[in-house]
């Protein structure tokens, strides 16, 4: 099994090569607005949250499959349809709803389940922003409720508050994303506590045209003690589990192409890098962003 210490390494590596490629790229132009030039990211979107401060609706739609030797769970299909909104309340801060939605889970073996996700939102606020550097920095913070159906592994424990921070830097043609999140639940025998870690790297081919990959960490710190299990429900969902000690790393390889101006599409696929993959077999993430 993958040591916790390997995702972080990874992580940093690949925050140091894309920083190390930004900076031989020309100069991004100061007179455009961040969410001209930084992308949304594709993969986790629950968790991983862009620098940009704007007003977007983003329709999701997640197939995500669960590996066949998970005793829980083997060989199930699960679909996920949510929305997502953002409002600018200024040019710094920002009104958040990140994670709603719609779940469909179907074992193998019979027994489809179907109900509603947890509702989590929150706040986030552009701390520093150079434009000129192509630079931006946001803090945020968000609660996760207990409102989904228990059929679908939500509505379990007191709630989950989240701080992040989020980063961009523009290049011009390459844009580099990273963040950092920590989950902590309000009930600790519910839910695991863990922190997560992100990088986004993409690459206008044409001005309309981003290819992009992404680096997806989850580090569990403490265990919860609801689920006699050793493996985690990794971004979307929180089992409880008894041994959720260790960490996830996964990468999503996709592209993202802008429509209109305020149009993009997004669609991305994500399968685990490391040993471990609790619930994780691959994925595909596809997103309509709408920014107004």
């Amino acid at each position: 099994m993958t040591s916790a210490r390997t995702p972080v390494t990874l992580a940093a590596a690949l925050l140091v090569v894309g920083a190390s490629a930004c900076t031989s790229t020309s100069a991004p132009s100061g007179g455009k607005r961040w969410r001209e030039r930084l992308i949304e990211p594709l993969s986790q979107p629950t968790i991983f949250e862009s620098p940009v401060i704007d007003s977007q609706l983003r329709p999701i739609v997640m197939l995500h499959t669960i590996p066949d030797d998970n005793a829980a769970l083997p060989d199930a299909d699960v679909r996920i349809y949510a929305l997502q909104a953002r409002f600018a309340l200024s040019d710094k801060l920002a009104l958040i709803a990140t994670k709603d939605g719609y779940i469909q889970l179907e074992p193998s073996g019979g027994g489809d389940e179907d109900g509603f996700a947890d509702i989590a939102g929150g706040l986030k606020y552009a701390f520093y922003e150079d434009s000129d550097a192509g630079v931006i920095v946001t803090g945020g913070a968000i609660y996760e409720t207990t409102t989904g159906d228990e059929e679908v592994l939500q509505g379990n424990g007191d709630g989950v508050i989240r701080p992040f921070v989020s980063a961009g830097y523009d290049g011009g043609a390459l844009n580099v994303l990273g963040l950092v999140g920590y989950n902590h639940p309000l009930d600790a025998d519910a839910e695991s506590t863990s922190f997560d870690y992100h990088v986004h790297v993409s690459y206008e081919v044409t001005p309309d045209f981003a290819p992009l990959i992404e680096l997806n960490g989850i580090t569990w710190t403490d265990s919860g003690n609801a689920l006699g299990v050793n493996f985690e429900g990794g971004d979307l969902i929180n089992l409880g589990a008894s041994d959720a000690d260790g960490s996830l790393l996964s990468a999503a390889f996709g592209a993202r192409y802008r429509l209109t101006e305020m149009l993009s599409l997004g669609a991305a696929y994500e399968a685990p890098l490391s040993s471990r993959e609790d619930i994780l077999n691959d994925r595909i993430t596809f997103d309509l962003v709408w920014s107004f």
